[in-house]
């Protein structure tokens, strides 16, 4: 079984092959094009249109096999065998069009200067970002052009020169400038073989650390991830600082009831359903998931970066997850399910933000009195009977524009379960 980073990387390498395969059909095109002006013969103009259309009928074809991901390596090989046949064949069809064996002596074989398709080629085959086919190519043009220069020279007729002009405009061949027109065709190839393995490298180390970001915010939120993908090794540490933030606690209300009634595996799908959309308002709200406490959460508004709206979004986040409760409680009962119902509870206050633990364990969290009380103010709801509460330190720090818009009820002064300090609570009251 691939791994996520080896599946983005094929489609990475498909990507790259069908791009060849793009340049390819165009280059192909165009060499037709340019034939139908310097073609001597119409046996040139024939054979060379035919061969042409017959390559881009079959890289397209091609093209589709890797539109489904398939055959990725035997594409990408008959490819490069391919590009090796034409640039071999050219050669004796432009020889066969000028007049052939009979007439014209092999010489011609080596001052077509296939050269620069042979180059354009060998850039096309580095796209797909896979060393083995610009190496392949290279080494298999070497290996051609030699024969075709050996093949040449067997010609009595053969004429060679080491003057460029004669080269240029004459019978004769300049062989030393052929010769090394291969060696720059290969030390090139092996350079972009070189090129695509450290391209490769790097899209592959690219693409595991996307994939390793997209795993963390399985387990992290965003703005989390986000802070530990920029942080430096400090914050892999353990310790913290202080900040003011809001902290929610929410939970599902008579949950073990529940679970007895459904079952192990109902239960952890319920959980599931309702976990998600819950978070996704927590995320939408720039809220980050401290943790999971069962089918309880607990949600922090401010972490990593405390900002003035911490207060706000937090009741917004509660709102709108009460909101999206009623709507989830429609399709329950619509498929004959009990509804479900629960209690959110906010403070705000102090707290202390980092990693507890030591460094092979360590967990982002805050730590605090403010974090007690919000607990207990999402258990007091229980008691008195209401499914959201905030204390009195959290509605002095939300806007006032939310202030207006919010129905409210105030509980009085109570004393948080376990603490000597008293504070205001305030029932929230969110319409269904």
């Amino acid at each position: 079984m691939a791994t996520k980073s080896e599946q983005i990387l094929r489609e990475k390498e498909i990507q790259g092959i069908k791009f060849s395969l793009y340049g390819k059909m165009i280059v192909f095109s165009l060499l037709t094009i340019g034939t139908f002006f310097v073609a001597q013969t119409l046996f040139e103009l024939f054979t060379i249109a035919s061969i042409s259309l017959a390559l881009n009928i079959v890289l397209y074809i091609f093209s589709k096999f890797l539109k489904k991901g398939k055959y990725v390596s035997f594409v990408g090989l008959f490819c490069v065998a391919i590009d090796l046949v034409i640039i071999t064949v050219l050669p004796f069809i432009w020889y066969n069009a000028v007049g052939g064996e009979s007439q014209v002596p092999r010489t011609y074989l080596i001052k077509t200067y296939v050269h620069f398709i042979i180059a354009g080629t060998l850039v096309i085959n580095a796209f797909s970002i896979q060393p083995i086919y610009p190496m392949m190519y290279a080494l298999g043009v070497v290996i051609s052009q030699a024969g075709i220069l050996v093949y040449a020279q067997q010609d009595p007729r053969f004429v060679s020169t080491e003057n460029f002009k004669e080269a240029i405009i004459g019978p004769a061949a300049h062989v030393n400038n052929y010769i090394m027109s291969m060696g720059i065709i290969g030390v090139l190839g092996f350079f972009l073989a070189y090129l695509t393995y450290r391209v490769r490298r790097t899209v592959l180390m690219a693409v595991t650390n996307e994939v390793k970001m997209t795993q963390l915010t399985r387990y992290f939120s965003p703005n989390v991830v986000e802070e530990m993908d920029q942080a430096d090794e400090d914050f892999f540490k353990p310790g913290g600082k202080e900040s003011t933030v809001a902290v929610l606690f929410c939970d599902i209300a008579n949950f073990t009831q529940i679970s007895e009634t459904l079952g192990p595996a109902k239960t952890m799908s319920l959980l599931s359903e309702y976990h998600s959309f819950m978070l996704d308002i927590v995320f939408q709200n720039h809220g980050t998931l401290d943790k999971f406490i069962g089918d309880g959460m607990m949600v922090t508004f401010g972490t990593p970066t405390a900002s003035k709206e911490d207060a706000t979004n937090s009741v917004k986040a509660g709102i709108a997850m009460l909101q999206a409760l009623a709507e989830w409680n429609k399709k329950r009962e619509t498929n004959e399910e009990k509804a479900i119902s629960i209690r959110i509870g906010i403070h705000y206050g102090p707290v202390i933000v980092g990693n507890v633990g030591i460094e092979k364990r360590l967990e982002y969290t805050v730590i605090g009195d403010t974090v007690n009380a919000a607990s207990r103010l999402e258990t007091l709801g229980k008691e008195l009977k209401r499914n959201f509460l905030i204390s009195k330190e959290l509605y002095d720090h939300i806007s006032q524009e939310l202030k207006q818009s919010l129905k409210m009820k105030t509980m009085g002064t109570l004393s948080l379960r376990g603490k000597t300090k008293t504070t205001e609570i305030l029932a929230i009251e969110v319409p269904s």
